[in-house]
């Protein structure tokens, strides 16, 4: 549709309906007011519906593609969208005829088939376009979201419309579309986002293209394959999420995939990202992937139920990309610097003993664990701990997990698996170590367990989020370790503390027993 080029200059303006009524040159327009909900990062999605007898506006909060629209899986796309149940003349017209000749589907009438393009704006400037065609009702249903108990007493009720569209066809509309291989080389640093993240630490990629460089902040970050151990070899791949932005270069690759995903051959546009994670100024963990291509990509809503209507909460749409790449490698300057000040010809141990974390763990103990590697000693305080089944595994097993830190040792000895990553087994393993992991309420330890030998044999960095939530309240990267050893010695301590000798108990034994011999003739 070239309608929307006319109308979007501002959202939902007089100006607005005037421009479609002149393009279109009738007087079947039709506008809603904006929506007034909470949005993240101030971006509206705004739909034109284009049917036989006119136009109509709309602003839903809730949009939904129901596939990827990268894979083209499914040659008829299809989109959800809800909103609550308001003036849509045309729209409604178009469901209930959808409802009326649904027993003769081959009847053709006038809201049979319609145009719908989704506009996201920002600063009542459109920043990205979907563009269905020959879509058609497919469901619809009203109905009522609610929290159970709580919207009678605390929260809210929101009756809306929730209507699934069928269409036969998609395009998206992006700047990249003029960008051609003579643009010249670019290179754009976009502004950070303004969402909280535990202990400021964030993600930031920097796309290397043909024609120039992107680096964009995500929110969400998932490493999805690059460090297990495996029988088959493992191929690197890692997934974002954030609100749908214009970020040219990146939303080009994204298109060339779309139109390339079908061809199963070197026609996608393949580039290099380099996967940051900063604290402040610092960047504490680098990832490396090479020769990385679109494989999937999709535009959706976070949100929960009935809390974005009632203003608890509010509505974020996002863009979600998977990307697979052919390599993947590390940088850990940090670990390299432990030993820059020191004489090439001594023996020197690395200490690294970051801080104890801030998190709350109820009455639950802390949980701290001490690496002790050929070359030195790492001590981490991690908010999560979690032991393998030890009695049903030949090799004991853990996993530590807690926000992304300057565990640089630790990294330099996740790094070194990277070769190996198609082998299973510690003898194909160099540089095991130990690991003290110690269960602690202040200075007094609870509970102990000694690993021996042991190696990493996964590690996945993951965002935490709660659905939309995140994009208002933050946001928190973690990596997860998971462990292997060769041995396993748990420690009781205070057992041990109890069984002291100057600190048994004085319980009466055998020994204390008078003898019967001396026991009166009364005893009974």
């Amino acid at each position: 549709m070239n309608t929307k080029n006319a109308i979007m200059t501002t959202t939902l303006s007089l100006v607005a309906i005037l421009a479609i009524a002149s393009v279109l040159g009738t007087n079947n327009v039709f506008a809603e007011d904006g929506n007034g909900y909470k949005m993240a990062d101030d971006i509206h999605a705004v739909f034109t519906f284009t049917f036989k007898d006119g136009v109509e506006i709309h602003e839903f909060p809730v949009y939904v593609m129901e596939d990827d629209y990268v894979s083209n899986v499914n040659i008829s796309p299809s989109f959800s969208v809800q909103g609550v149940v308001d003036d849509k003349p045309l729209l409604h017209k178009a469901l209930d005829e959808a409802f009326k000749y649904k027993a003769n589907p081959s009847y053709e009438y006038n809201f049979q088939l319609f145009d719908v393009d989704v506009d996201f704006v920002k600063n009542d400037m459109s920043i990205r376009t979907v563009e269905y065609h020959d879509c058609k009702v497919d469901t619809y249903k009203v109905e009522t979201l609610t929290a159970t108990y709580e919207s009678y007493l605390s929260t809210a009720f929101a009756i809306i419309d929730d209507i699934d569209f069928q269409c036969s066809g998609i395009n998206t509309s992006t700047e990249e579309s003029n960008i051609t291989w003579q643009t010249g080389y670019v290179v754009t640093e976009y502004p950070k986002t303004p969402y909280k993240f535990a202990e400021d630490v964030r993600t930031f990629i920097t796309f290397e293209f043909d024609q120039g460089i992107e680096k964009v902040e995500f929110p969400f970050f998932k490493l999805n394959s690059g460090f297990e151990e495996d029988t088959d070899n493992v191929i690197p791949g890692f997934s974002v999420e954030g609100t749908v932005s214009k970020h040219p270069l990146l939303n080009l690759a994204i298109e060339t995939a779309r139109k390339t995903s079908s061809l199963g051959f070197g026609s996608n546009l393949d580039f290099e990202a380099t996967v940051e994670f900063t604290q402040g100024d610092n960047v504490v963990r680098t990832l490396n992937f090479k020769d990385c291509r679109v494989e999937s990509a999709k535009m959706t809503t976070q949100y929960d139920k009935e809390e974005g209507f009632s203003g608890k909460s509010g509505f974020a749409f996002v863009e979600a990309v998977d990307f697979e790449c052919i390599g993947l490698a590390t940088t850990n300057d940090a670990y390299y610097e432990f030993g820059s000040d020191s004489p090439s010809w001594s023996n020197i141990k690395y200490e690294n003993i970051l801080p104890q974390h801030g998190y709350n763990l109820g009455t639950g103990p802390r949980a701290i664990a001490t690496f002790t590697y050929d070359e030195g000693v790492e001590v981490i305080d991690f908010p999560i701990f979690d032991q393998g089944a030890i009695l049903k595994q030949s090799n004991p097993t853990f996993a530590l997990e807690g926000v992304v830190r300057n565990s640089t040792i630790l990294y330099k000895h996740v790094d070194d698996n990277l070769a190996l990553t198609s082998s299973t087994g510690s003898n194909n393993f160099l540089n095991l170590f130990d690991v003290d992991v110690e269960l602690v309420y202040g200075k007094d330890v609870v509970r102990g367990f000694n690993y021996v030998d042991c190696r990493v044999t996964d590690y996945v960095v993951e965002t935490q989020r709660d659905k939309e939530e995140s994009y208002f309240k933050g946001f928190v990267l973690s990596n997860t370790f998971d462990f292997e050893c060769a041995g396993y010695h748990p420690n009781n301590p205070v057992y041990d503390y109890m069984m002291k000798n100057h600190d048994r108990a004085k319980t009466i034994s055998t020994n204390d027993l008078e003898s019967t011999d001396d026991w009166g003739p009364n005893f009974k």
